[in-house]
């Protein structure tokens, strides 16, 4: 075996085991951690049943492009991915997340494909990809039951196949195909990927005119792609989302939305504040600390080179909060398309800054990082693991800690009758979800995003426990904890059977018997 041989042999041994690293910790403990199940990833397991069972989704729409969530309509990709996996699993929090983790470890290699495709250097490469096996950006979302993930994993195999085609002018149309198909994965690819690709056929329009043919091919696949979807965007239903959410219309206001997302406590020190996005509230950014310093190198350097890729790399960099930013600012998920490219530019930076070192420095330079980085991605662990399960605990409406716990209960009850409060948030979704609900008994009268109270799913009935009227015989009531005192004043015997705490000791949900003879 040559020198050259060993040393490639090496190179892949690397990338084989920052690939393991980077599903270990996206599929460890991926049941338990989140310790809760967000209304989101229930209502994607219960529409992935649905179509698994039925091929139409829990409102009867046949195998839909589309389908209706809690206020909007939303890109079905994910759950058809997930359909296979919950078919081997069966329903529940590890297989509708599973899909989620397994394309965030694969977009590990597509990052150092891309960056070794960028740089022409398999170290670049190799600490590119280590950095998005680390990421706390990329690590949160790949541990979510949410499409959002597939926009940074499709977007770069995209980017990957369009740089390819510098030399093989065939790869345009398959480039074509996965840019396309980013477009059906989250709602902020809509504004992102045709403003990129726009203004990428402006920068390289030479290289497109040379090869006409692969690009009047490309650029048909994508319309057949692209159209649909375009018509859909502009009807009421495809403008829900962007109803709800509200687009800004202040140009000063979308500016400072913009900033945002290059502002370093967002990035680097704390993160997006909402924990439903991030490890928030314990010092974590989306990257770690000392990229702060890797990335701005990567940056840096990036500029001083005169490389096609370079144009690329700067124009993601510019464009990736744009869709963000006339809604929101410093949001994790809209901006998420920009995770790959972090981890690109934090490992070239990373390697100009040894390559600065001299030889004699070398080593204990290489030690120091190590250390560093290191340290900082097992704190993040321990913040992940330990401290952020607490705060998703406490994060009642959007996490619904205990609910999972509390209709388990029922389930192995022999109670005939179940009382839900309506308080809780959307709770026909965890029904649904944990006790299998039929779905084609669902969709005769399914239950529409708008309505919160007043009705009824198998021996569940969900209502405002103040005006419940407590008839004969024996009830289950699921109720917040201040709701305990509205059903002693009822006159009603009552016997409390349990009560679900969060992990610090706070008391979410009272599971209370209602006896009336």
């Amino acid at each position: 075996m040559t020198p050259k041989t060993v040393i490639k042999f090496r190179l892949n041994k690397s990338l084989l085991l920052i690939i393991v690293l980077a599903a270990l910790l996206r599929i460890a403990f991926l049941g338990t951690a989140p310790i809760s199940f967000s209304v989101d990833e229930a209502s994607n397991g219960y529409d992935t049943y649905s179509i698994m069972e039925t091929m139409r989704d829990r409102y009867g729409v046949f195998l839909p492009f589309f389908t209706k969530a809690l206020s909007d309509y939303r890109e079905t990709l994910y759950i058809f991915l997930s359909i296979p996996i919950v078919k081997l699993f069966g329903l529940n929090e590890f297989s509708i997340r599973l899909p989620s983790a397994i394309i965030g470890t694969l977009t590990v290699p597509v990052v150092y494909y891309l960056s070794k495709e960028c740089f022409n250097n398999q170290k670049i490469a190799l600490l590119s990809a280590l950095l998005c096996a680390i990421s706390p950006w990329h690590i949160f979302f790949s541990r979510l039951a949410f499409r959002a993930i597939l926009l940074p994993f499709l977007f770069s195999l995209a980017l990957l196949l369009f740089i390819k085609s510098f030399k093989k002018p065939n790869y345009l149309p398959l480039s074509a195909l996965i840019f396309g198909l980013s477009l059906y994965t989250y709602s902020s690819a809509r504004g992102f990927v045709p403003l990129f690709m726009l203004i990428l056929t402006i920068i390289f329009w030479r290289h497109f005119w040379n090869n006409r043919r692969q690009t009047l091919i490309a650029i048909s696949i994508f319309m057949v792609i692209f159209i649909p979807m375009f018509m859909f965007w502009i009807t009421p239903e495809g403008m829900a989302r962007a109803t709800t959410t509200g687009i800004q219309t202040n140009i000063l206001r979308i500016i400072k939305n913009y900033l945002s997302y290059f502002d370093p406590g967002f990035l680097f020190v704390n993160g997006d504040p909402n924990p439903r996005r991030s490890v928030s509230g314990v010092g974590v950014g989306e990257l770690y600390l000392f990229e702060l310093a890797t990335v701005l190198a990567g940056i840096y350097f990036l500029c001083k080179t005169k490389t096609k890729e370079r144009s690329i790399l700067l124009l993601w960099l510019f464009l990736y909060p744009i869709p963000a930013a006339v809604i929101d600012s410093a949001h994790a998920i809209r901006a998420i398309v920009g995770v790959p490219l972090f981890s690109i530019l934090s490992g070239y930076g990373l390697f100009q800054i040894s390559s600065l070192v001299s030889s004699n420095r070398k080593k204990y330079f290489n030690s120091i990082a190590i250390a560093i980085v290191t340290a900082s991605f097992t704190a993040f662990l321990n913040f992940y693991f330990n401290y952020s399960q607490y705060i998703i605990g406490n994060t009642s409406k959007n996490w619904q800690y205990g609910m999972k716990e509390a209709i388990n209960f029922a389930e192995k009850s022999s109670y005939n009758c179940t009382i839900v409060s309506d308080k809780f948030w959307r709770p026909n979704i965890y029904i649904l979800f944990y006790t299998k609900y039929p779905p084609s008994e669902h969709q005769k009268a399914p239950i529409e995003p708008e309505v919160t109270t007043g009705y009824s799913l198998g021996k569940y009935q969900v209502t405002s426990i103040s005006q419940t009227q407590i008839l004969s015989g024996q009830c289950l009531f699921i109720i917040q904890p201040n709701e305990f005192k509205e059903i002693l004043n009822k006159g009603a015997g009552v016997r409390e059977l349990k009560s679900i705490k969060t992990l610090d000791g706070i008391e979410k949900i009272k599971l209370v018997e209602v006896n009336v003879s």
